[in-house]
C-alpha cells in the first residue's frame, strides 16, 4: 500500500495532454489554450477618453475653480466609434465621450461633473493634469507583446479578451473522453421502484456532474453485474472509446470485485492498486498503449458514494486537469486550527470532510460536518474543505494546526 502523496506524484508521472484542437469561443469555455496568445496591434489601439467629459489644454484651465470657472468655445463633440481628425487650439474644448479618439491637440480630459455648457460654450470649474482621463495607446499592451501564456483555462475574461483581439477561434488542448463503468447488482436507476436490498445508483451522476462541472461533456456511463463476463465486456468497450475509464466498485477483494483481474487480463498495466488513505483506500489506477500509440487511463474508485467523490476530487480531477492542458496541481492548501476532537488509528490520512468558521481569536477554524462514513453524503454535501488528518496523528485536539484542501468541482 502507498501514500496518498506517492499515488499523486505516480499519476502525474504517467498522464500526459492528449493533444490540441480549435474551439470556437462559444464553444472554448473551460478549456486550457494551447498556443500564447499574442497582440496583433497595440491596446488601446488609439488615445481614446476613459470618462464622458471634455477635451482641453491643460493651460487653459491653470485658475480654474468652481468660484471662477473658464469659459472654452465649444467646437464639436466625439462619440465613441467615430473617426475623428480634429484639433482644438487655445482657449477652444471638445465634447468627448467614453471610449471615443481623444484628438492628439487635447492634453486631458475634464469629467463631465465638473463641467456646465451655456450658449455654445463650456464652463470648466477646476484644473487638469497632462494626460488626465486619457487612456494611451498601447498603455495595456503592445503589438507583437505575449498577453496571455499557453495553458490558461478559457475563463469568461479570457474568451472576452480573445474576441476583443478579434479571434473567431483559437488552439486549445483537447479535453478527455471519459466512460464511466459502475459496478453493482445492487444499483437501481432513480426513479424505479425498489426492492429489498437494492439502493438507487448515485455513482454514475454524481461522477457525470463532477465531470460537468469540469467542462467534460463527452461522457457516458454503463451499469456492470456483478459477473466476470459483464465487467469484461463493459471495460473492453470503455477502454475501445475513451481516453479515461473511470469505474466505481468491485476494486476491492471481496468474492464479486472483478475489477483489476479484469482490467489486466486486458492488458491494463497496473501503475498502483490501493492507498493509505480514509476514505478510498482501494483506489486502482492503470495505463494501456493502444495499437496507435495512444495512452488511455483507468481509474477504478470505490464503490461507496463519498470515498467515490473524494478519491476523484483528490486524485481524478487533478489527472483530468492535467491532459486537458492545465496544471496538475490545481487545489490550494490552507493551514487552519481544528475545531473539533478528531480520533482515528495511525498509518493513513484521513480526509476529514469540514466547514471553516471563525474561532474565538478570529482565526479560521475547521469544523467537521456531521457523518463522515463512507455512505453518509449529506456531510460531504455540505462539506467546504476536506481536513488532512495527518497519517502518523492518532488524534487531533481543538486548536490543533491542521492542513485543510478546499472542495472545489470547477477547476
Amino acid at each position: 500500500m502507498i501514500t496518498f502523496e506517492e499515488a499523486l506524484k505516480l499519476v502525474d508521472d504517467n498522464v500526459s495532454v492528449l493533444g490540441k484542437t480549435e474551439a470556437c469561443l462559444g464553444d472554448m469555455a473551460g478549456c486550457y489554450l494551447a498556443e500564447n496568445v499574442v497582440a496583433p496591434f497595440p491596446s488601446p489601439q488609439f488615445d481614446n477618453s476613459a470618462v464622458d467629459g471634455y477635451g482641453v489644454k491643460t493651460s487653459d484651465l491653470s485658475s480654474a475653480s468652481d468660484k471662477t470657472p473658464k469659459e472654452l468655445k465649444l467646437v464639436t463633440a466625439i462619440a465613441a466609434g467615430a473617426p475623428s481628425q480634429l484639433q482644438i487650439n487655445v482657449g477652444e474644448a471638445v465634447k468627448i465621450f467614453t471610449g471615443a479618439r481623444v484628438p492628439s491637440s487635447c492634453e486631458a480630459v475634464v469629467m463631465r461633473e465638473y463641467c456646465r455648457e451655456e450658449n455654445g460654450s463650456v464652463l470648466i470649474e477646476c484644473g487638469a493634469q497632462q494626460g488626465e482621463n486619457i487612456r494611451r495607446t498601447g498603455d495595456e499592451y503592445k503589438k507583437g507583446e505575449t498577453v496571455l501564456e499557453s495553458g490558461i483555462k478559457a475563463t469568461p475574461p479570457v474568451i472576452a479578451l480573445l474576441a476583443s483581439l478579434g479571434h473567431v477561434k483559437f488552439p486549445v488542448f483537447k479535453k478527455p473522453v471519459v466512460t464511466l463503468v459502475v459496478t453493482g447488482d445492487e444499483l437501481v436507476e432513480p426513479g424505479q421502484p425498489l426492492k429489498d436490498g437494492q439502493i438507487y445508483d448515485s455513482n454514475a451522476y454524481g461522477l457525470t456532474a463532477a465531470l460537468s462541472a469540469l467542462g467534460i461533456s463527452e461522457c457516458k456511463s454503463v451499469v456492470a453485474r456483478d459477473t466476470r463476463e459483464e465487467t469484461r465486456k463493459c471495460f473492453e468497450q470503455a477502454l475501445s472509446e475513451s481516453d479515461v475509464v473511470i469505474s466505481s466498485g468491485g476494486v476491492s477483494v471481496g468474492d464479486h470485485d472483478y475489477v483489476k483481474e479484469t482490467l489486466e487480463a486486458l492488458g491494463v498495466t497496473t501503475v498502483f492498486w490501493r492507498i493509505a488513505m480514509k476514505p478510498g483506500k482501494p483506489v486502482y489506477f492503470g495505463v494501456i498503449d493502444a495499437k496507435d500509440g495512444k495512452r488511455k487511463y483507468v481509474f477504478g474508485l470505490p464503490g461507496n458514494p463519498v470515498s467515490v467523490l473524494v478519491t476523484f476530487h483528490q486524485i481524478v480531477k487533478p489527472a483530468l486537469r492535467k491532459m486537458a492542458g492545465g496544471n496538475f496541481c490545481g487545489n490550494s492548501t490552507l493551514k487552519v486550527t481544528a475545531g473539533a476532537a478528531l480520533k482515528k488509528r495511525p498509518g493513513r490520512l484521513d480526509f476529514v470532510r469540514g466547514m471553516l468558521s471563525r474561532g474565538e481569536n478570529g482565526e479560521p477554524t475547521a469544523i467537521p460536518t456531521r457523518g463522515q462514513e463512507s455512505h453518509m453524503l449529506s456531510g460531504l454535501a455540505k462539506a467546504q474543505v476536506m481536513l488532512h488528518f495527518d497519517r502518523d496523528l492518532e488524534k487531533l485536539s481543538p486548536g490543533d494546526p491542521v492542513d485543510v484542501t478546499f472542495i472545489s468541482w470547477h477547476d
